[in-house]
């Protein structure tokens, strides 16, 4: 029986009635000969070893039935291979639902389609299974649904025939490139030399007017609401190749201008076709291209919750995991997997989502980045689990100088600050080791490492887990898809990757929708992130928790700019009725520089006022597989944004337009404060939390994780560095196994460059 339930104030895994604190193991066992035939490499030595370090839950791939008549032969075989391994092995069967390459040819309405009809042949490639594809099947196809869910509902009810059945404690549901639900960069969503775009398939048409029919109703409310009187949901328009400017091209005709521009002539306005206000899809223009796009994403979802189902009605006694969420790492837009969470959250079919950690800043010094919002999961009753695939010493001369790990001591202290960060946030994880048969982990210090990981997993489960953040970070899954690619990762991305665990103070995170649940906590500051597509209800709820915790609430660039569901749907007015600021627009592209003004205030008392702020200035870590992500990026402003309040006080200002960057305003039972860049640094955000009354435990920007009862410091610096604790508290080193001090309200300590320490924190 494995199920979800709370355990000491947080969603815990249980198994036969016991909490599964340990991480999980993937293993990399298949590849492929020269003839293309699966040859399985299993060394029984690695998974004792690891079942010794306390690791349990081992994943096992398996292709359908449908796809590989012998698939459950091979599932056999590795199978039995674990059990004579570590007998007490639990399973986790990752299922694989490709169709055979002959159903996308068999099935030509079913399969994605461009808007010029060209076939695009695609690669697909999984842990698994591997293949050339003429063209990549839909992951919103009903026919694909109905017949991939024949063919998972027979090979499970076979697997669970077998004598180990009962070791199998949970069904991992792959689709899509590398089995994360994607299409892959080939085919991608456009194809900019052929001016082609997806969406014309017969698939995705019945999936958009399904969407459409169950978000309006009736042809005469989707026509009021388009403002167009031909619009109807059992035809509904598919956008041009054009109406898709707004998703990447903007980014790079915002940073580097179509026209030159000569010293002596003004700056010319920005290029635009008409279907966008700046990185923003017009939706008073043409709306159906953002509802395409979300109904894109929410078709992905759907398919999720519809192959979750099979499996709790034929077993409600085993949990489901999908890959989906991504916020980090992908195309925001057209990747179709960011925008459904909130579906698969409310749905009773799906118990957990994982997601590798982004890879662009794992290098020693830096920190790993999370791709999803993380404490919203616990308000659900499911769990997030993050997939570790921490790179050691052990991987090729390559990957070890990507990341920058290459002895053991790079290795360990790597280890050590994932596995902090993910006790520290509370989440579920499981090592990857990609390298065919095992070798990532192979280490006998690693071994030791996990064992004294494994005992501080129990301790920190049997303790009270309830976190005492004061500070939430507020995300909106709608906005990713109505902004540009580049948006979405300068205010997102920017901020989870170089920024958040910089802060010193513990942060929570979550969708916009959670300050609608009794059960959110409340906090002192919330920093309203990318909230940038709300609702007139939506915008209710955000100020009806504002008020009721007297909170600090910090809006980032556009909040509440677009209202699908308004007559006027993109509006500054929308603006004001969530700020309680009159804010105005300036529809050119501007750089994101500000300076802070020279008269002291509580906020930017202590930040240097000639220093440039509101662009990314740090040392962009390496580490990322797109070499894109690993270049300076400038912060552009398309449009710019700009506090007009005459009863608001103004703190900052932009250093090229003159507009005020920050603005402050008491309002009725809550603090304003209106922050007009993408991008904010750890400085700025540390000022406005001690502003809002937060507790800042480290003043330093290093990498600090702070749980309910450990702190995890990963040094960015040699030298002394220290702690600051709300109240008299004893610290002590887990894996040094020594008290730093007893009773104390602060601890210096030494570290060197990239060092990690993990601190149990107990206070009377």
């Amino acid at each position: 029986m494995t199920e979800i339930k709370k355990y000491n104030g947080r969603s815990a895994i249980f198994v036969d009635g016991e909490p599964l604190a340990s991480p999980m193991v993937f293993v990399r066992t298949r590849t492929r000969d020269e003839n293309n035939e699966l040859t399985l490499h299993f060394d029984p030595e690695y998974f004792k070893n690891l079942r010794k370090s306390g690791i349990r839950s081992f994943m096992i791939s398996c292709n359908t039935l449908w796809l590989q008549p012998d698939a459950l032969d091979v599932f056999d075989k590795e199978a039995g291979l674990l059990l004579e391994a570590v007998p007490d092995a639990y399973i986790i069967a990752r299922f694989g639902l490709h169709p055979p390459v002959s159903w996308t040819t068999e099935n030509p309405d079913e399969y994605v389609e461009y808007s010029d009809g060209v076939a695009r042949p695609c690669h697909l490639f999984t842990e698994s299974y591997e293949a050339d594809y003429p063209r990549m099947y839909s992951l919103l196809s009903q026919k694909w649904r109905e017949d991939a869910g024949e063919a998972l509902k027979e090979t499970w009810s076979e697997l669970l025939k077998r004598p180990y059945a009962d070791r199998i404690i949970a069904c991992f549901i792959t689709a899509g490139h590398t089995s994360e639900w994607g299409y892959g960069a080939n085919p991608g969503m456009l194809s900019s030399k052929d001016k082609a775009c997806r969406g014309y398939s017969k698939a995705f048409r019945r999936e958009f007017s399904s969407y459409l029919r169950e978000l309006y109703g009736t042809d005469e409310e989707l026509r009021r609401s388009w403002n167009d009187p031909d619009v109807s949901i059992d035809n509904p328009p598919i956008p041009t190749f054009d109406m898709h400017y707004y998703a990447s091209q903007v980014d790079q005709d915002s940073t580097a201008p179509r026209q030159r521009i000569y010293a002596a002539q003004d700056v010319p306005p920005p290029y635009s076709n008409g279907t966008h206000i700046g990185s923003f899809t017009d939706m008073d223009a043409c709306p159906q291209t953002y509802h395409f796009i979300r109904c894109w994403h929410h078709g992905t979802a759907k398919s999720q919750i519809y192959f979750a189902k099979i499996i709790k009605e034929m077993t409600p006694d085993r949990i489901t995991i999908f890959c989906y969420g991504k916020q980090g790492c992908c195309n925001h837009v057209h990747g179709g997997q960011s925008g459904g969470t909130r579906l698969i959250l409310e749905s009773p079919y799906v118990d957990c989502l994982e997601n590798p950690s982004v890879y662009e800043n794992r290098v020693v010094g830096g920190f790993v980045g999370q791709r999803v919002v993380q404490d919203t999961f616990n308000l659900h009753n499911k769990i997030y689990i993050c997939q570790d695939d921490a790179r050691t010493l052990a991987e090729n001369r390559f990957w070890r100088n990507k990341y920058q790990v290459y002895d053991m001591t790079d290795t360990i202290d790597s280890l050590k600050r994932d596995f902090g960060k993910c006790i520290c946030d509370d989440m579920q994880s499981w090592w990857f080791d990609q390298l065919i048969g095992g070798k990532r982990y192979k280490i006998p210090e690693i071994y030791d490492l996990f064992a004294e990981q494994d005992a501080i997993t129990k301790e920190a489960y049997s303790l009270d887990r309830t976190k005492k953040s004061e500070i939430a970070f507020v995300f909106d899954e709608d906005s990713i898809l109505a902004v540009s690619n580049g948006t979405s990762y300068t205010l997102v991305e920017t901020l989870r990757n170089h920024v958040i665990a910089r802060i010193g103070a513990p942060v929570d995170q979550y969708d916009h929708n959670d300050l609608a649940n009794p059960e959110m906590p409340s906090y002192k500051m919330y920093v309203f992130v990318n909230t940038l597509v709300l609702t007139e209800e939506e915008r209710k709820v955000i100020r009806d928790k504002l008020k009721k915790d007297g909170a600090v609430a910090v809006w980032m660039y556009a909040p509440g700019f677009a209202d699908p569901m308004a007559d006027k749907k993109m509006s500054v007015e929308n603006m004001k009725k969530l700020t309680d600021m009159e804010i105005a627009m300036d529809d050119q592209c501007f750089d994101a520089n500000f300076r802070w003004d020279g008269e002291a205030h509580p906020i930017n008392k202590a930040l240097d006022k000639r220093k440039l702020y509101g662009n990314f200035y740090d040392k962009r870590m390496s580490g990322a597989t797109n070499p894109s992500q690993v270049l300076y990026r400038d912060t552009y402003l398309y449009p710019l944004f700009y506090s007009v309040d005459k009863d608001a006080k103004d703190l900052a200002h932009f250093a090229s337009s003159g507009y005020p960057a920050v603005s402050v305003k008491e309002c009725d039972g809550f603090t304003s404060v209106f922050y007009g860049s993408k991008t904010i640094d750890h400085a700025t955000i540390r000022e406005l939390a001690r502003f809002a009354g937060v507790h800042i435990y480290c003043e330093s920007g290093d990498v600090t994780y702070v749980g309910a009862n450990y702190i995890t410091f990963h040094a960015s610096s040699s030298g002394k560095h220290t702690l600051y604790f709300r109240k008299p508290t004893t610290v002590s080193e887990v894996y040094e196994k020594k008290v730093y001090g007893e009773d104390i309200t602060e601890l210096t300590f030494e570290t060197y460059f990239g060092e990690t320490k993990m601190f149990r924190i107990e206070t009377k």
